[in-house]
C-alpha cells in the first residue's frame, strides 16, 4: 500500500466518522426539540373538574385542578339525557315548571380559569331549599360536559365522573 493510499483511505475514514457524528448529533437536537416542546404543554395542562356540595349551601362547581390556564371552550348540561340549557331550565328539568327558589347563576363557558379557580355555577344560598333540590336531583341523572383547551390548543372533554378524553388541537388564534 502506497502513503498516497493510505492518507486517501484515512481521509475518506475520518470524514465518515464525522458525517456520522454530526448526523448523531442532529438526532439528538430533534429529540431534545421534542421532548422540550412535550415539557412545554405539559407545564400548561389544566385539568377541570366538577363537583357538588351542600354544606353551607348547595353548589355545582368547576374547578381547574391543573398547572395551566383553563380556557373553557363549551358547557352541556343534560338531565335524563336531555339537554338544558342553563340552571333555570335545570331547575326546571328538577322541580318542575312551577318552582320559586332563589338561586346564583354563573356562567363557565368562554371564561379562563387560573390554575385552582373555581366557579359555582349553580349555587342555591338557603340551604334547605338546597336540599330539597339535591334530593330530586338525584332522582334524575345530571350530566356535566366541560370542554377546555390548553393555550397551546390541546383540548379535552370532562364529564366529571374522572373521565377525561383528549379532543383534535383547536387554533385558539393566540398566537
Amino acid at each position: 500500500m502506497s502513503a498516497g493510499n493510505f492518507s486517501t483511505r484515512s481521509e475518506y475514514i475520518i470524514a465518515a466518522t464525522a458525517l456520522v457524528l454530526s448526523l448523531s448529533t442532529l438526532g439528538v437536537y430533534i429529540y431534545q426539540a421534542k421532548v422540550m416542546k412535550e415539557q412545554q404543554h405539559v407545564s400548561v395542562w389544566p385539568y377541570m373538574e366538577w363537583y357538588t356540595g351542600n354544606v353551607e349551601d348547595y353548589h355545582i362547581t368547576a374547578k381547574n385542578k391543573g398547572v395551566g390556564p383553563a380556557i373553557i371552550r363549551k358547557v352541556e348540561m343534560l338531565v335524563d339525557g336531555k339537554p338544558v340549557r342553563g340552571n333555570q331550565e335545570l331547575i326546571s328539568a328538577v322541580l318542575g315548571n312551577d318552582w320559586k327558589m332563589s338561586y346564583v347563576n354563573s356562567t363557565l363557558e368562554g371564561r379562563v380559569l387560573s390554575p385552582g379557580e373555581e366557579v359555582a355555577m349553580l349555587r342555591i344560598p338557603d340551604v334547605k331549599e338546597g336540599r330539597a333540590f339535591e334530593e330530586k336531583l338525584h332522582q334524575h341523572k345530571l350530566q356535566l360536559n366541560v370542554t377546555y383547551c390548553s393555550v397551546y390548543g390541546d383540548c379535552w372533554i370532562t364529564d366529571g365522573d374522572d373521565k377525561v378524553r383528549r379532543l383534535p388541537k383547536v387554533d385558539l388564534g393566540l398566537y
